[in-house]
């Protein structure tokens, strides 16, 4: 078995894997399944037995057979019998070894818990024995391989002590003590590898077990005797792949001990011994290292080129970065570079490997093409950093690597650099350049308080540089990023001095207008957004939209919508694709509040077109729509109210909407919209008057439906409510057209003549005198059309009559 040869603390997944698959191979049992000695059948009849033979035979059927579904199914029907066995003879002879073949057949079976829980029984009410140490390994081995070691140490120890072979005993220790390896309780791991060496039948255990105790004395930092231990299994005739292993371990404590003479016997010896393949590679590395660590390199670059083999991962970077810088110093930069590379593809990019690997790759490119590549500085931190650390080359190295990786936008690893620098050990020639460098990367990184100190250091000591500026306006990001806006402003407001490049201005006046943004600052924000408007030239469009937008709701925050209606304007018209929606709403209020229909109307229907209608509030809609009804535009009036309209909830809906939105759609001879909503009017309505007014509406729109008798019941119910004025007069030339429909022409003049005389209506005492003179004149009444029409001409020169 081949473990790690790193940090025996741990064992690797590779070994883990081979026990698993060696617990796989023992079988659920380990060793054998003890043998069932039932009571002889033939002796006497006995019922217990007999069942307990039926289970057996059964189980015995499902582990030879080869089908699953009838391997499955004897399992099932193996453990109903012992189920009812023991729940009918639980003190026979047989019970112990039948709770075994139960859990034993739910475990076959698939039913892990309800095996479980028949070991359990067993181990609880027998203890000993050689069932219970049967059941002891199934559990252990479920938990081992579900890496539950702290529950399958004491049931492996529990296994060992009731083992009925003697080998099974020092099986059962040998995965104690790997289980307790793994948890890293060394004490009890070695205490129960050391039964498997003290046990006479421990043979097939024994050289893991004390290969396991080589591992474990390495890590305590035993070193003389865990050489002892591997050079022990390395003269014993255990596997060979095991002594390869020991061998390898020996050659790695003994190069520890600086012994390499010896270290170099056992690696030579791998390389050499039939069987130890697996180890080669590694064994060529540790021979490679030794040699370089002599210096010998050539030697190192011979012993790589014995072999075709190759490594995976990091052990074949390892391989490769030790004859890579081999000859890097023989001076062969061509041929260290393809290694370099190549231990770079191997690896991680963020591993130590990686980074010394970049390092020497461009040191060979130093060597082949010349100085000035800025990666260089990385081999160069590599070698002088911890023993030189305060030499100010090692500083300025770190300074050449930290600008490098911000002009290749790496900002994390940039940034934690610069913070790493000692700014006393860089040159006064470099010193501004780095405060302000390094202030710019920590900014951009999310650090602003090191953005803060670094900048700060750099204007103060610096005040001439001609950085100054820009630091100033990085400072004042880093204050607004580390939540301090009372400087960020400060900074701010000092570029927005005359003789500021128009870049650093621009900058300030936006920046510090979107701070204010966020801190609920409006008057100040639109200070400041005026503020780029007016001093900025050359401003993009897109800018530009974004001030005249946050103007706009500024002021409309602010209760100055009117005010903000230019600025909504412009920000929409340079840029629709972001402020159409928002600047639209906001330019309804403005309308609103400068009691502006006509444009509020225009904005209602934009929303309308974009589907953002539902945005504007109620109150701005409705207002509209009366506006629109007053002026005549009776669509726009109907579209307008029926946005505020709620038909499924009328009483939600102010009368006076539903009062008008009838009204405007009998106007635009939607007379079924006008029923509709007369319905949610006279529904809602409690005032006799108004009722009045909604029936004559209703029976209006009636009428337009040709639906005489129905209008003509509304009239009734309107004129007993005794309405007066214009509702009055609407009601008689209503009852007058219903009057005329049904041929009473006279009775139809008589309402409209009431209407002539007695209601001074601009609207509707006209419309009484068109229809009267109809009648008079399809009755051949000259005088009496003549006299009517004079009037109508006289009183109501501009008066057209409606449209049919």
């Amino acid at each position: 078995m081949i473990l790690a040869t790193r940090s025996p603390a741990i064992i690797p997944a590779t070994v883990k894997r081979i026990l698993a698959l060696l617990l796989l191979a023992c079988g659920t049992l380990g060793a054998q399944i003890p043998r069932a000695q039932p009571v002889d059948p033939t002796l006497r009849p006995d019922s217990a037995n007999d069942l307990f033979a039926r289970g057996k035979n059964l189980y015995d059927s499902a582990q030879t057979s080869t089908d699953l579904e009838n391997r499955q199914a004897c399992f099932d029907r193996a453990a109903g019998i012992f189920t009812t066995y023991l729940n009918d003879f639980p003190t026979h002879p047989n019970a112990e070894m039948a709770w075994w073949y139960l859990g034993n057949s739910y475990y076959q079976g698939g039913r892990l818990d309800e095996a479980k829980r028949c070991f359990h029984t067993l181990l609880n009410r027998y203890g000993k024995g050689k069932w219970a140490a049967a059941a002891a390994y199934t559990l252990a081995a479920d938990h081992y391989n579900k890496t539950e070691y702290n529950l399958a140490a004491p049931l492996f120890e529990r296994f060992a002590q009731n083992a009925a072979k003697a080998e099974d005993r020092s099986r059962g220790n040998y995965f104690a003590g790997t289980c307790y390896r793994m948890l890293g309780q060394d004490r009890e791991a070695i205490t129960a590898f050391q039964k498997v060496l003290e046990d006479p039948a421990g043979v097939l255990f024994a050289p893991q077990s004390r290969l396991a105790l080589g591992h474990l004395s390495v890590k305590a930092g035993k070193l003389p005797e865990a050489l002892a231990i591997f050079e022990q299994i390395l003269a014993s005739p255990c596997q060979v792949k095991l002594r390869g292993e020991a061998a390898l371990h020996a050659a790695l404590t003994a190069t520890k001990l600086e012994q390499t003479a010896l270290a170099e016997k056992y690696l030579r010896t791998i390389m050499t011994t039939p069987g130890m393949e697996g180890f080669r590679l590694d064994a060529q590395t540790a021979l490679m290292a030794n040699h370089f660590t002599k210096k010998e390199y050539a030697k190192v670059i011979e012993i790589f080129r014995s072999t075709a083999l190759k490594a995976e991962g990091e052990k074949e970077a390892t391989r490769l970065m030790i004859v890579a810088r081999s000859y890097l110093r023989l001076q062969q930069p061509h041929e260290a570079l393809t290694h370099f590379r190549e231990v770079e593809r191997l690896v991680d990019p963020q591993q130590d490997m990686a980074f010394q690997a970049s390092y020497y790759r461009l040191l060979c490119f130093f060597q082949i093409e010349g100085r000035h590549l800025p990666d260089q500085v990385d081999g160069f931190l590599q070698i002088y950093r911890k023993s030189r650390f305060e030499d100010p080359r090692v500083h300025t190295a770190m300074l050449m690597k930290a600008e490098t990786l911000f002009a290749n936008q790496d900002i994390p690893a940039a940034a934690k650099v610069y913070s790493e620098i000692n700014a006393s050990r860089i040159s006064e020639k470099n010193r501004a350049g780095l405060l302000y460098q390094r202030g710019w990367c920590l900014a951009e990184a999310g650090d602003p308080q090191g953005a803060i100190r670094s900048l700060s250091d750099f204007i103060s000591k610096y005040p001439t540089d001609p950085r100054l500026l820009s630091a100033i306006a990085k400072r004042a990001s880093a204050y607004t990023a580390g939540a301090e806006p009372a400087k960020a402003i400060l900074d701010f407001d000092r570029l927005t001095a005359p003789g500021t490049p128009a870049d650093l201005t621009s900058f300030a006046w936006l920046e510090s207008a979107r701070l204010r943004r966020s801190e609920g600052k409006l008057p100040d924000m639109i200070v400041r957004y005026q503020g780029l408007l007016a001093n900025v030239k050359d401003l993009k469009p897109k800018l530009q939209a974004e001030a005249n937008y946050w103007i706009g709701q500024g002021l409309t925050k602010t209760n100055a919508s009117k005010d903000a209606v230019p600025y909504l304007e412009k920000a929409r018209a340079l840029n629709p694709e972001t402020y159409a929606k928002h600047a639209g709403l906001l330019l309804t209020l403005g309308y609103f509040a400068a009691q502006n229909s006509q444009q509020l109307a225009a904005e209602i229907d934009l929303a309308i077109k974009a589907n953002y209608d539902t945005d504007i509030p109620e109150q701005v809609l409705q207002w509209a729509g009366m506006q629109k009804y007053n002026s005549d535009d009776f669509a726009a009036a109907a579209r307008f109210l029926a946005l505020v309209a709620s038909p499924k909830e009328p009483r939600e809906t102010p009368k006076e909407v539903w009062r008008y939105l009838a009204k405007a759609r009998l106007e635009t001879g939607d007379a079924e919209g006008a029923l509709s909503a007369t319905v949610n009017v006279l529904e809602v309505e409690d005032n006799p008057g108004w009722k009045a007014d909604g029936l004559l509406d209703r029976g209006r729109a009636l009428l337009a439906l040709n639906r005489p008798a129905d209008a003509r019941t509304a009239t009734d119910e309107a004129l007993a409510l005794r309405p007066q004025g214009r509702t009055m007069a609407g009601l008689r030339i209503l009852s007058g057209d219903l009057k005329l429909l049904d041929n009473d022409s006279a009775g139809a003049a008589a309402e409209y003549t009431i209407v002539v005389g007695f209601h001074e209506d601009k609207d509707l005492k006209p419309l009484a005198l068109h229809k009267l003179i109809a009648i008079l004149e399809k009755q051949g009444d000259r005088a009496g059309t003549e006299k009517y029409r004079r009037q109508l001409q006289t009183e109501f020169p501009e008066w057209k009559p409606p449209q049919p």
